[in-house]
C-alpha cells in the first residue's frame, strides 16, 4: 500500500531515483529551481507527486526492451500503481527505426499498443537537458492545476499492522486501479469480500473503473492459477516466435 509523504511547501519538487544521479539529469532539474527529493523508487525513475511516474530511456534500450516484452511489463506495472505513466525516450529515435528497419511495421504498432492499451504517454528527448526541462514541465504544470501541493505516492507494502492500507493496497493490485480509485472501490462495497463478489455491472459503476477495467477484474479474479509465467515479446504479439530477439535482461 501506499506510504505517503508530504510537505507544506508549495515550491516544485520531484522525486528521483538514486540510479539516476549518472545521467545528470537531477542536477540539471536542481538548475531549473525544482526541489529534487532522491530516493529509491520501486518504479520508475521519477515522480511527479502525487500521482505522476516517468521512466527514462535510451532510443537504444527503449527499442530493445519493446521486442524482449520488458517494455510492456514494466508500463503495466506502473499503470496498476500510478494514474499517469509518461515515458521519455532520450536520443535519434529514428537512427534506431533505420537499424531494425525490418522490422520497423512491428515496431509502430508496438508504440501504437503502448499508447492505446496501456494509457502510455511517449516524450522525445534529444538530451539530458532537454528531459530535465520536460520533467520540469510537467511538475510545475501539475502545481500549478493544485495537484503537485497533494502527498507523493510512492507504492510500498504497508506494514502487518494497518488493516486499512493493506485493504487499499490489495485493490491497487488489480489492473489499472490507482490510489484514489482504490479508495472510491472500498467506500463503495465497504469490504474486499463485497469487492470480489460485485458484479460487473456494480464494479463499471464506480468512478475511475468503467466497463473496460471491470471487466479486466472479473477476469483477473476468475482466472485459474497456471503457474508458469508467460513473457510476450513483439514477435510473439505479432504471431511470430520464430526469430524473436529476446533478451533476459531485467528492467527496474
Amino acid at each position: 500500500m501506499p506510504v505517503v509523504e508530504g510537505s507544506a511547501t508549495k515550491r516544485t519538487r520531484v522525486y528521483a531515483d538514486v540510479r539516476e544521479e549518472a545521467s545528470g539529469v537531477p542536477s540539471l532539474l536542481e538548475s531549473l529551481g525544482v526541489l529534487v527529493i532522491r530516493k529509491q523508487l520501486p518504479e520508475g525513475d521519477y515522480i511527479i507527486p502525487p500521482d505522476i511516474v516517468v521512466e527514462r530511456k535510451n532510443a537504444k534500450d527503449f527499442v530493445s526492451s519493446l521486442f524482449d516484452g520488458r517494455l510492456f511489463d514494466q508500463a503495466s506495472r506502473m499503470r496498476n500503481d500510478y494514474e499517469e505513466v509518461f515515458y521519455i525516450i532520450e536520443g535519434d529515435f529514428s537512427r534506431e527505426l533505420r537499424y531494425w528497419s525490418d522490422k520497423e511495421r512491428q515496431l509502430i504498432g508496438a508504440l501504437a499498443t503502448l499508447v492505446a492499451s496501456y494509457n502510455v504517454k511517449l516524450l522525445w528527448s534529444g538530451s539530458a537537458r532537454q528531459t530535465a526541462e520536460y520533467l520540469a514541465s510537467l511538475a510545475s504544470k501539475y502545481l500549478t492545476k493544485g495537484r503537485g501541493s497533494r502527498p507523493v505516492i510512492i507504492n510500498k507494502k504497508p506494514s502487518a499492522q494497518s488493516l486499512r492500507e493493506w485493504q487499499l493496497y490489495i485493490v491497487e493490485s488489480f489492473p489499472g486501479i490507482g490510489a484514489k480509485t482504490a479508495e472510491r472501490i472500498l467506500e463503495k462495497f465497504g469490504s474486499l469480500e463485497s469487492f470480489f463478489n460485485a458484479s460487473l455491472a456494480e464494479l463499471a459503476s464506480v468512478e475511475g473503473v468503467g466497463e473496460s477495467k471491470a471487466a479486466r477484474i472479473k477476469e483477473l479474479l476468475k482466472a485459474p492459477f497456471k503457474g508458469e509465467r508467460r513473457v510476450t515479446t513483439l514477435d510473439k504479439f505479432y504471431g511470430n516466435p520464430a526469430g524473436a530477439n529476446s533478451s533476459s535482461d531485467n528492467d527496474k
